[in-house]
């Protein structure tokens, strides 16, 4: 029973929230009224309750309320070690003497609309955004890193901005993403080169061929870590064991599993794309840049926990990248592929929910 009930949440979530933001910003439609921006209101309000309102799932789902809970026994907050954002957001909502609940709808809402907002410039694929947000993991993954998912959604805003050569909007974005998780100020130079960005597709193919050799070599091998270590630490992005985590797993080389395949796949998947689409869609090209830095490093670093953390960055862009792919399979009639590929995601959806993906398995909502 609890099985079922933890699919049927999901999957609802899942059609409803794509279903809702395509027939809100629809491709054949010019303009978008009050009506339209509505739809997508309801389809960004699945989301929110589903994630605001669960119990007990997601992996640090217990750490983030023991934490809320011993706020307010607390005469500095300065305690908990963590971000100011978080820390201000926790005592405010302490103060006003809510339950845990509320920190968890608060860091939905904020995810989410940032991630819909970073859509701004392309509407019409929102739904596929939303699509493969939840399908490929993200979703998931924001029940367990719930701050740095804000961050990651502030940065996929940034880069819109840095699109537009707006510095200011982009520099406003990352520091109040950084008040949630300091990771995100490591991002501040990319302004400077995101838009410089642009390596021919050969470039791409040595590199990931040359990422699937990392694969099979230690961590330690490759870099200094204590020196590494040694430069980051005491500085802002050295948040809780930032420094220390470098050490954990890095000296073990990684292993062909069946989710490391599948995931080696999809990003072949991609990079097969590349060349054609930045012709196609020229603004997509940071997408697609941002997203293949990602693919790279997963290839090569997959099963170090430092670089997964960090990476997770660059992989976001994976859901941007393949937003643009399936509108040009859609668009140039290649509706068995495109197909294909929405099926394919939708298993890969189901397998994450049946072995708990970041701990969303079974889900459970609150009482109130």
């Amino acid at each position: 029973m609890t099985e079922f009930f933890t699919f049927f949440v999901y999957l609802a979530t899942l059609f409803s929230s794509v279903l809702l933001a395509r027939n809100g910003f629809h491709l054949n439609k010019l303009k978008y009224d009050r009506g339209n921006y509505f739809i997508v209101g309801c389809s960004l309000l699945v989301l929110v309750l589903v994630s605001g309102l669960r119990y007990d799932t997601g992996k640090d789902y217990q750490n983030y309320s023991y934490l809320y809970e011993e706020v307010q026994f607390m005469d500095n907050t300065a305690e908990l070690d963590m971000e100011i954002g978080y820390t201000v957001l926790v005592e405010f909502l302490n103060n006003l003497n809510l339950e845990v609940w509320s920190f968890f709808m608060i860091s939905a809402f904020l995810t989410y609309i940032l991630f819909f907002y970073s859509f701004n410039k392309y509407k019409p694929i929102l739904y596929l955004g939303i699509f493969f947000y939840i399908t490929y993991g993200f979703y998931f993954y924001s029940f367990n890193g719930v701050r740095q998912a804000i961050a990651m959604s502030a940065l996929s805003v940034a880069v819109m901005f840095a699109q537009e050569r707006k510095i200011v909007l982009y520099l406003v974005v990352i520091l109040l993403g950084g008040l949630m998780h300091k990771s995100l100020f490591l991002f501040i130079p990319l302004y400077f080169v995101i838009n410089q960005i642009r390596f021919s597709s050969l470039f791409w193919y040595l590199a990931f061929g040359i990422s699937l050799l990392l694969h099979f070599v230690p961590f330690d091998n490759l870099v200094d870590l204590y020196l590494l270590s040694e430069i980051l630490s005491g500085t802002q992005v050295d948040y809780g064991n930032f420094a220390m985590g470098l050490t954990e797993n890095a000296n073990e080389a990684g292993s062909l599993t069946l989710g490391y395949l599948i995931r080696v796949g999809i990003g072949f998947f991609i990079l097969s794309f590349y060349s054609k689409l930045i012709k196609v869609e020229p603004s997509s090209l940071p997408y697609f840049t941002l997203a293949l830095i990602g693919i790279i490093l997963y290839n090569s670093f997959s099963h170090i926990l430092f670089m997964t953390r960090i990476n997770y960055y660059f992989l976001l862009f994976s859901t941007f990248a393949l937003a643009f792919i399936i509108r040009y399979l859609f668009v140039s009639n290649q509706l068995l592929l495109a197909n294909s590929v929405l099926v394919f995601f939708i298993m890969l959806y189901c397998y994450g929910i049946y072995v708990g993906e970041n701990g969303c398995s079974p889900y459970t909502f609150i009482t109130f």
